[in-house]
């Protein structure tokens, strides 16, 4: 993720609403785990809750305990 006047969990929600908009990650696509894109990008653990949290709200992903995250079907 890149410094400068855009949050980083506002980078990293425009990051994987892209991958999810263009098709790249289609419905039921596993995320890597929280902690692993906190370790990828550098970036506090926080920060990726907050992004997921905001992904959750937008209804692209959704979070199963214990199984992991994934791009939500929209069309349901």
């Amino acid at each position: 993720m890149h410094e400068g006047p855009t949050p980083i969990y506002v980078q990293i929600v425009n990051y994987i609403t892209a991958h999810i908009e263009s098709g790249d990650w289609e419905p039921g696509h596993r995320l890597p785990a929280e902690r692993a894109m906190a370790e990828r990008w550098g970036v506090a653990y926080l920060t990726i809750r907050r992004a997921m949290a905001e992904l959750r709200d937008r209804g692209l992903i959704v979070s199963v305990q214990g199984r992991g995250t994934y791009v939500k079907d929209r069309k349901r």
